[in-house]
């Protein structure tokens, strides 16, 4: 959320239309004193519900209007729009874009448009609550905001404080919570007396409609078991007929096997048949060859009796087959025979089943009519009870309307009366009022008259105060210079010790030897001795290096430093064992009383004198002189020393001489310890002057605190009087209601009192008619019940009916299914005569072609004569061969026939068994068929006794269903039906109605007790949660004003306080700071600066704990310096998600804004508006 644009027309100096738009980050509104640029700030306060003309800086609202100029006319109206872009849902109201508009016209009248849409200042004010930036949040920080916050009136700062916490609506909604709880109290005696008159009536009405209730429950646990009942049966029925459909299943694939095993033992037969015939064949034509060969042998021996017995074999032969051929032609007519009369048995069969079916057809058509005669009589019976229970219905509603009616006119005559009752309380509580709001006018006029003298007070003791604080001022300048001063010796001081400390100009192998703390080392020469001041350069020159020399406890202690420096590659160093450097200092008179003569070295420094060998070897040949010239001639003199000068010039004992100055060259290692010294001595001469001046600022601060004290008790007292006048006004006002509400409450009354007596006349006339049309209504009530007992009657008649017909079709169906399995047998019987035809015809065709071959021979052997010898003897080999083919022949024509044997009496077998399992198969498919008919039997029951199909009656399923427990329930609920005897049914929903109301009276006394009883919690909870949120808060912008402070100042300390930490939300809120250099003190005690940045230090501090989306300053950082205001504006980015708009007129502000806006005043009293958009850099 952030604010895109504000627009003005006639608003303060803004006589034209005026648009300015916000963009991200710092936007500066500038132009000189009295140009109107604080007017942007006041107008977007105006639009966001500001109601104070003082925070607008006039007398009266009407003021803001454009009052008009020498050359302009004033404007009738002031009209501000403020655009702001809630594309993240901020603000809870479903726009992206919100459009605040306010208007103010002459008349003192004024309107509120939120998108466009009219609205009151409350809706305005609710939509930006609690988000920072309302008139009394802390995005508007105007001019003499500052001085408010830090002011000793603690109110402003608690107002940005609550804002932050969020606590301005929990305030809010518990003074409507107050009030919302008057209220109750109120509907609680009204809801009282209509519970009293219900409590008559409902007792009765509970019995009647127990009853029904009881009848109901029966008959609906009636219906369950029943249902589960018929569902157990179908069950029970679905299970054996899933095993007898199993058995079907299991016989059909049995007798499929057989039918197959059947057909291949008929194959087997008829490939035995063949075979048979074959071994017949090859038998006949061996045994004819064999003839052929006998015959001719015979011819051969004894060609005429050969002849002869041939010719009788022939004829044995020929008569067998004939006789064979006999035998076949009689079984061909037999089986011709019998297959005629299958035939004929087929066609009557199929006639029979033929008739069947049509009979079942026709019982199925004479079904379906009966059935629908009876849906008809059903739907007719339906409606005649459906006409039954409306008439109940009515006349039990009538009955109850009746009673309701008559405590209806009951009610309202109590009303009445209570009514004429609170009319007269009335009369005599006006009287009461009027008296007692002219006595509260008068105390009103008194405390006012107090308030003025007081005010007389306020302003001489703010006129001194000013002086003081002028004084203050000037004297906390001087402690901040001398402060200064000091933090700045302070700091040097501090610098120049932790030189010391860190060995800074010493070579590396120094710091790795000191910092190591090995046993035995003493220290530095430089840290061993003193130099007195001015001889820290000579000193310093004459030992050079050696400065950097280590004194240690002995040989030993060098030998384990050099071993670390070795293996720690520090670097080299010189080490001065006090046990073994024993030097000698080396003195001339002679020379002491040269001119420039200063000293020896050894007695130009301090030291311990366990060091005196050391200082002897370092210092002992060196002598300091004044200058340069002194120098020479003394070593002219004397060539024993080395003469080092003040100012670091040397003349070596062999005439060498080194001089010269190093750029910016002063003392270095030895020169710090005088510094230290110096410093010292500066920081407490600086001290104690800061400490006279702090005397003096508390003196004047201990004067300034008893003249604010004095005047805060004033001023204090003033808001008390302020507060009383305003509760005196309250309550004249609450009295004038009062007298208005008992005027109001009086007309209603009288208006009320009329209502009563009509509707009384109403209720009796409606009684009247009631009983009028239950007379009529029980006279089609006995019309009703006569017809719907005829129509039953005849239900049942069809019903019966139609279970006659289905127990015909059952048995038709099961007559027809027994006849298409004859004729399938008949058909398979059919088959078979035919197969053993055709093999009967077959084997009297191949008997006959053998007779006729046999014929043959016999005439061949009359034609054929003898042979030769040789060729009788051929002939008894072939015969022999012959012979034994024919014996061959015949062991296989006994094996087949065997075979032939087994086969069919395996298939007489299979046969028998194929016709056992169709039998058994034909019995249990009738079983199936009976069940199937059972079920379908059960299913209509179920549609025709309760209107449940099948699947939905599996709702009503119960998995704990005992049948035996199920069957003897339902005959107590018959027995239980039966003595409840006649049974109301309306009285179920007369009573419910009744006691609907009755309860929801008596939950509406309980819930407006609990909304009491919540109203009064809630009350409490609002002050805990006010009181943890403004505490939990308060703490986050401590902790924030501490650090912000911090940043601000570059140091020092701050804290917030409560006045009463028990009780934070009527405790004053104090600051205590203690800027860099400062004791900790009051805010009031600071300077002007310093209170400025405290102040906004703790604006910052509010926001880093709540942020707002825009913030204005108008002016606020006026009494700060550049560096300051640097600072500020360093501050004031780390907000980058806040836009942030500054009135200002100090030239460091603009320098760093992102956008300005110019305001100027081209024409006399009429502001004009100039944008330039900076970018990133612009110089001012």
């Amino acid at each position: 959320m952030y604010f895109k644009k504000i627009g003005m027309h006639g608003f303060k100096s803004f006589a034209e239309p005026v648009n300015i738009e916000f963009s991200d980050g710092l936007t500066c509104i500038v132009g000189p004193n009295g140009s109107g640029k604080s007017n942007i700030s006041d107008a977007i306060r105006w639009v966001l519900g500001e109601q104070s003309p003082k925070m607008l800086r006039g007398g009266k609202m009407e003021e803001v209007i454009f009052s008009g100029t020498s050359s302009r006319k004033s404007r009738g109206m002031a009209e501000v729009n403020l655009v702001i872009d809630n594309t993240d849902g901020s603000l809870p109201i479903d726009y992206k874009e919100i459009s605040i508009t306010r208007r103010m016209f002459k008349s003192g009248e004024s309107e509120y448009y939120i998108n466009g849409s009219q609205c009151r200042l409350r809706d305005i004010r609710e939509l930006i609550m609690d988000t920072g930036i309302g008139v009394d949040g802390y995005s508007l920080i105007g001019q003499g905001k500052i001085s408010d916050i830090l002011s000793s009136k603690t109110e402003s700062r608690r107002e940005i404080f609550e804002e932050a916490a969020g606590i301005v609506m929990y305030r809010n909604k518990k003074a409507e919570s107050e009030r919302k709880l008057s209220s109750t109290n109120d509907n609680m005696d009204r809801v009282n007396d209509i519970i009293g008159e219900i409590e008559g009536r409902i007792g009765s009405l509970k019995e009647d409609s127990i009853k029904a209730k009881e009848y109901l429950k029966l008959k609906e646990r009636y219906k369950e078991l029943e249902i589960n009942i018929t569902l157990k049966n179908i069950e029970n029925i679905e299970s054996k007929n899933r095993y007898i459909k199993e058995d079907i299943t299991e016989l059909s694939r049995n007798i499929d096997g057989l039918k197959k095993n059947r057909s291949e033992l008929e194959r087997k037969s008829e490939e035995q048949e063949i075979r048979n015939a074959e071994i017949e064949r090859d038998t006949e034509d061996a045994r004819k060859i064999l003839m052929e060969t006998v015959d001719e042998l015979n011819k051969a021996v004894n060609k005429e009796q050969v002849d002869r017995e041939r010719l009788s074999a022939i004829a044995e032969n020929e008569s067998r087959l004939g006789k064979e051929i006999s035998e076949l032609e009689d079984d061909i007519l037999s089986e011709t025979s019998r297959n005629e009369q299958l035939a004929n048995e087929l066609k009557e069969t199929e006639r029979k089943s033929l008739d069947a079916e049509c009979a079942v057809k026709e019982k199925e058509e004479n079904l379906k009519s009966i059935t629908d005669e009876a849906n008809v009589i059903s739907e007719s019976l339906n409606e005649q009870k459906n006409d039954i229970f409306e008439i109940s219905g009515r006349i039990s509603s009538g009955r109850a309307e009746i009673k309701s009616l008559e405590m209806l006119s009951e009610t309202l005559e109590k009303r009445k009366e209570s009514l004429i009752s609170e009319r007269n309380t009335g009369e005599d509580s006006n009287r009461e009022n009027i008296d007692r709001l002219n006595r509260v006018k008068t105390e009103r006029d008194g405390i006012k008259r107090s308030i003025e003298d007081d005010r007389e007070k306020l302003a001489e003791g703010k006129s001194r105060l000013e002086d003081l604080k002028s004084e203050e001022q000037i004297k906390v300048k001087e402690t901040e210079a001398l402060k200064l001063h000091e933090g700045r010796l302070t700091s040097r001081k501090k610098t120049i010790e932790e030189m010391e400390n860190n060995y800074d100009g010493y070579n590396g192998a120094v710091k790795f030897v000191m910092k190591s703390n090995l046993k035995g080392i003493h220290g530095v020469v430089a840290d061993l001795i003193k130099v007195p001041q001015g001889y820290e350069i000579a000193v310093e020159t004459a030992l050079g290096a050696a400065l950097q020399n280590i004194i240690c406890e002995d040989d030993a202690s060098a030998k384990r430093a050099i071993t670390a420096l070795k293996e720690n590659n520090a670097g080299r160093m010189t080490f001065l064992p006090v046990s073994s450097v024993k030097g000698r200092a080396h003195y001339d008179g002679k020379l002491k009383s040269e001119k420039g003569f200063v000293g020896f070295g050894a007695e130009c420094v301090d030291f311990d004198p366990k060091y005196e060998g050391i200082v002897n070897y370092l210092l002992g040949r060196v002598t300091i002189v004044e200058d340069m010239d002194s120098a020479i001639r003394m070593s002219k003199k004397s060539r024993e020393f080395r003469y080092v000068t003040k100012d670091g010039e040397v003349v070596n004992s062999a005439g060498a001489m080194t001089g010269g100055r190093y750029r910016n060259k002063t003392a270095n290692i030895l020169g710090r310890k005088a510094e230290i010294t110096s410093l010292d001595e500066q920081i407490a001469e600086k001290r104690k002057a800061c400490e006279n001046t702090e005397d003096q600022i508390r003196s004047i601060r201990d004067e300034i605190k008893e003249l604010t004290a004095s005047l805060s008790e004033t001023e204090e007292r003033v808001r008390r009087f302020e507060n009383l006048v305003f509760e005196k006004e309250h309550e004249m006002k609450m009295i004038e209601s009062m007298l208005s509400d008992i005027k109001s409450s009086g007309q209603r009354l009288e208006k009320e009192l009329g209502s009563i007596e009509s509707e009384k006349n109403n209720s009796l006339r409606m009684i009247n008619e009631i009983r009028e049309h239950i007379s009529e209504d029980l006279e089609k009530l006995k019309e009703a019940e006569l017809s719907s007992g005829k129509s039953a009657e005849k239900h049942d008649s069809k019903l019966r009916e139609i279970e006659d017909l289905r127990e015909d079709i059952t048995k038709n169906r099961i007559e027809s299914e027994k006849l298409k399995k004859q004729m399938e047998n008949i058909v398979d019987m059919v088959k078979l005569s035919e197969a053993s035809l055709s093999g009967y015809m077959q084997s009297a065709d191949e008997k006959k072609k053998q007779l006729l071959t046999i014929r043959d021979e016999r005439k061949e052997i009359l034609e054929n004569g003898g042979n030769s010898e040789e060729a009788i003897e051929e002939i008894r080999i072939k015969k022999r061969n012959l012979e034994s083919t024919i014996e061959r022949l015949a062991s296989e024509k006994n094996l087949a026939s065997e075979e032939s044997k087994a086969i069919s009496s395996e298939k007489e077998k299979l046969s028998q068994d194929l016709d056992s399992m169709q039998a058994q198969k034909y019995e249990l498919e009738i079983k199936c068929a009976k069940n199937e008919t059972q079920l379908d039997s059960h299913k209509n029951k179920l549609w025709e006794d309760f209107e449940v199909s099948y699947v939905q009656a599996a709702e009503f399923k119960n998995s704990d269903f005992v049948m035996s427990s199920a069957v003897k329930e339902n005959r107590q609920i018959k027995a239980r039906i039966k003595e409840l005897g006649e049974v109301n049914v309306g009285a179920i929903e007369e009573y419910d109605t009744v006691k609907e109301r009755y309860d929801f009276l008596i939950s509406q006394r309980a819930d407006i007790q609990e909304a009491a009883d919540d109203l009064s919690r809630i009350i409490n909870d609002m002050d805990a949660t006010i009181r943890k949120k403004f505490k939990e808060s308060f703490d986050r912008i401590a902790v924030n004003f501490e650090e912000e402070f911090h940043e601000l100042f570059g140091g020092g300390h701050a804290e917030l306080r409560l006045s009463d930490e028990k009780n934070p939300l009527d405790a004053e809120i104090d600051i205590v700071a203690q800027p860099p250099g400062k004791k900790l003190q009051n805010i009031n005690l600071m300077s002007g600066g310093e209170k400025t940045l405290t102040a906004i230090a703790l604006m910052f501090a509010v926001l880093k704990a709540k942020p707002t989306p825009f913030c204005i300053l108008d002016e606020v950082e006026a009494a700060l310096d550049d560096a300051n205001i640097d600072r500020f504006i360093k501050c004031l980015r780390k907000f980058s998600g806040i836009q942030f708009a500054l009135v200002t007129h100090q030239k460091a502000t603009m320098e760093h804004a992102d956008v300005i806006y110019g305001v100027t005043m081209p024409e006399k009293g009429v502001s004009k508006v100039l944008s330039l958009d900076l970018g990133d850099s612009f110089d001012i």
